[in-house]
């Protein structure tokens, strides 16, 4: 009975544990976006790789002691995860296409402020760094360790897709300001991109086509919406 205890104890450590480190990013992502109006170059390319990055990689190496290929960065299945991520990436950018028409009532395509001041390249490498240290964290890291430990699916898919909204909170509330029909919008699309991803990150057990879908949709949203 007792080992069965000890077996329980370290079951729920082990979670809680990858929610504090979770709740420390997104404390980390909040303070910085509320105190630093720095560009988004700098906010892309360097500081949110090291805020949500760095903590996931300290804990996989130093406390987990398991390789990266648990967060799905693996050659194993590339090209057909990059197949499948474009294909899946392209509907993406149809269902932007439909949430652009009904928002305007017709198809409407007004470029984000980014476009005009990046550039479309950069706004692309943008996209990727975004997609790349969002989908690390919340599939490659979240999601994967509660299937591991919960061994349920449906909650693995419906916690991650919960805490991955709540990182883009910050972003909404210091810079975005999206209200109304765009708000809901916003929520409901980041909770499908969610799903998805991780059941393609399930199914390929790598962050390739997740990463793909996501670029292909942060390029919908500065594209169409």
């Amino acid at each position: 009975m007792a080992k069965k205890s000890q077996g329980i104890l370290h079951f729920t450590d082990s979670l809680d544990s990858v929610y504090r480190i979770w709740a420390w990013i997104l404390l980390l992502w909040s303070l910085y976006r509320y105190f630093f109006k720095l560009p988004e170059i700098v906010d892309e390319l360097v500081f949110k790789p090291l805020v949500f990055l760095g903590p996931v990689l300290w804990y996989v190496r130093k406390v987990e002691k398991r390789s990266l290929s648990s967060l799905g960065l693996t050659m194993k299945k590339f090209f057909p995860s990059v197949y499948i991520g474009l294909g899946i990436g392209l509907l993406f950018a149809v269902e932007g296409l439909a949430a652009n028409a009904l928002k305007y009532g017709k198809i409407n395509i007004n470029p984000i402020f980014a476009i005009q001041k990046y550039g479309l390249v950069m706004l692309i490498v943008l996209s990727v760094a975004t997609a790349f240290s969002e989908e690390l964290l919340s599939r490659g890291f979240l999601f994967q360790r509660i299937l591991e430990k919960r061994r349920r699916l449906f909650t693995a898919l419906f916690v991650s897709a919960l805490l991955f909204i709540l990182l883009h909170v910050p972003i909404l509330v210091t810079s975005l300001r999206l209200q109304g029909f765009t708000l809901v919008l916003f929520f409901a699309t980041d909770f499908v991109l969610s799903l998805a991803n991780a059941l393609l990150f399930l199914q390929t057990g790598s962050i390739v086509a997740p990463l793909l879908v996501h670029v292909f949709w942060n390029m919908t949203v500065a594209l169409y919406l």
